[in-house]
């Protein structure tokens, strides 16, 4: 298999690096082609988007476009998606309010056979494609059928959220037998997603305190079970929006297709150029001049971008960063708000402009530039997500005071206090944290924060054993350098053994558990005594005294 292949479709010719091959030999294999019409694993639409659309010299041209090619040979080395495979039958259910004959021949002349039911009859769908269930009520019954595929005409939103069940409306008689045909009798899918249950602030917690990823889901790709507080993934059903990724406070979800690894060593390429991110699927429908300097960043999805991701590739570059998004989620424009707060407050420009049509696209274009100061390229290997944005932002404050940045409920940042008079340095909090922003200094016997790594779960204060002992302040990045550094927030002396003088607890605690158990051991010194001893040593003292009793017994 040859790597780069280029078929052309523009009206002139092209003058390319030698290490892309021209070809108009459909059967020949690549990696990367920029052409459906090119065997490949991958096809990169903003290679002819760029070509098609860039004011850039011969010369220039020639460059960026291998670029493009290593771009995304860059992020197939490090992918981590997965391919599946899963037989499917030719049972269909079609659900619809009017008749389609047409369509319903066309079925049969395929093979399959179809149930047609109106809308009212489906009360419940379930299972994936080749699976599919669904409770029907008929004559005041309810009956439940299984096929492969599911057709709805004027489908209501919890009728498309398992695969293999498609919207038709819109859709004529051939495309429809297409879609079937394509996946049957093999339905072919990936892991777009890939998953650290180790970060992950759902998984085996006590209470809910996240649980984002699945309540973003357009599909049914990941579900929560409350019981067991694991997460239950369902690739089959995953529709590739990415949202999950973005909205992951911690990281525990990365994307499969462009890991945070690739994505930094993707950025770096961008150095000196202005990235315009533009999904997969808009390629074909938009058509904008690129001034010289604009170069497409190809991504199956721009929704799994997060403030992470865009502070990295805005660094990398060196520029403004433009995101061509017709329906931008939630998440990414909250991340974009994070970033253009910072960069106002910083270089006094926007950093990240958001296009929803050609014409805001056009208009954020010009806008577009090199922010001087903004360039800073580092090493993300083996970094969480909030790490890699702490580690940049940090950067950007330097050693000074830019004041505060507020951030909203899906993407959480905030500080903690605690109350150091009551604070036992039980470390509950410490071990409630799987990012790391809290943690235990042995050396000094105290309770360390970094406030740029928290994600303000909350957890920590949920597990807090003392009462009105630590806070969490939600919703303000702090732009100032002790944000990214631990800070003692508590600490406490360590008791020392009456007996053998070992340190084994702090103070505190064992202040506080003498305070409670003293009264119930008012006539037991021995067991008073025992309250300021260390494990070993209870044991000792207690033995003592049953032998110093049984003596007294004797003599007695």
């Amino acid at each position: 298999m040859k790597e780069f292949g280029f078929y052309n479709t523009l009206d002139e010719p092209i003058v390319l690096n030698e290490q892309i091959e021209i070809s108009n030999d459909l059967n020949a294999k690549f990696l990367i082609s920029n052409s459906d019409k090119l065997k490949a694993d991958i096809v990169a639409h903003e290679i002819d988007f760029y070509l098609k659309n860039t004011l850039d010299d011969t010369l220039t041209k020639a460059k960026n476009t291998l670029l493009l090619y290593e771009a995304r040979a860059s992020a197939f080395d490090l992918a981590k998606d997965v391919d599946y495979k899963k037989k499917t039958g030719k049972n269909i259910l079609v659900v619809s309010n009017s008749e389609r004959k047409s369509l319903d021949e066309r079925l049969s002349q395929g093979g399959y056979k179809s149930i047609w039911l109106n809308h009212f009859e489906i009360k419940f769908v379930y299972g994936s494609a080749g699976e599919l269930g669904a409770i029907v009520l008929k004559d005041n019954e309810e009956y439940e059928i299984e096929f492969d595929f599911m057709l709805v005409n004027n489908a209501q939103n919890y009728m498309l959220k398992q695969s293999g069940c498609i919207e038709i409306s819109t859709l004529s008689d051939d495309e429809i037998l297409a879609y079937l045909d394509t996946h049957h009798p093999i339905y072919s899918y990936k892991s777009y997603i890939h998953y650290d249950q180790s970060i992950c602030q759902y998984h085996e917690r006590r209470h809910e305190i996240c649980a984002k990823c699945a309540d973003v889901c357009p599909s049914v790709a990941i579900l929560k079970d409350d019981e067991t507080k694991h997460l239950v993934f369902s690739h089959i059903d995953c529709v590739d929006c990415g949202e999950c990724v973005g909205v992951c406070p911690s990281g525990a979800i990365d994307y499969s297709r462009i890991t945070r690894q690739s994505f930094a060593q993707i950025a770096r390429m961008y150095k000196g150029k202005i990235p315009l991110v533009v999904p997969n699927a808009c390629f074909d429908d938009v058509s904008v001049s690129l001034p010289s300097g604009v170069l497409p960043f190809g991504a199956w999805s721009e929704k799994f971008l997060s403030e992470a991701h865009l502070l990295t590739l805005l660094q990398e570059s060196g520029s403004s960063v433009v995101i061509y998004s017709p329906s931008p989620s939630r998440v990414l424009n909250e991340a974009v708000l994070i970033i253009n707060q910072i960069y106002e407050l910083k270089f006094k420009t926007k950093a990240i402009y958001v296009a929803r049509d050609e014409d805001t696209l056009r208009a954020a274009l010009d806008m577009a530039k090199i922010i001087s100061g903004s360039e800073y390229s580092t090493s993300e290997y083996a970094l969480p997500k909030r790490e890699i944005f702490s580690k940049r932002l940090s950067y950007i404050v330097g050693d000074g005071d830019l004041g505060e940045v507020y951030t909203d409920e899906l993407i959480r940042y905030g500080k903690i206090e605690i109350n150091r008079d009551t604070c036992t340095l039980c470390l509950s909090c410490v071990g409630a944290c799987n990012v790391n922003a809290l943690i235990a200094d042995k050396a000094s016997n105290s309770i360390k924060f970094n406030p740029s790594i928290c994600t303000a779960c909350g957890y920590c204060e949920l597990s807090c054993a003392e009462k009105d002992t630590l806070f969490l302040h939600r919703g303000v990045i702090e732009l100032k350098p002790q944000s990214f550094t631990y800070t003692e927030l508590a600490r406490d002396e360590l008791f020392k053994c009456v007996e053998c003088g070992k340190e084994f607890a702090t103070k505190k605690a064992v202040e506080k558990i003498a305070t409670l158990m003293a009264p119930k051991f008012a006539d037991y010194p021995e067991k008073i005594k025992t309250l300021y001893c260390c494990s070993d040593c209870k044991a000792k003292v207690m033995i003592k005294a049953q032998i110093l009793a049984r003596q007294n017994d004797f003599t007695q």
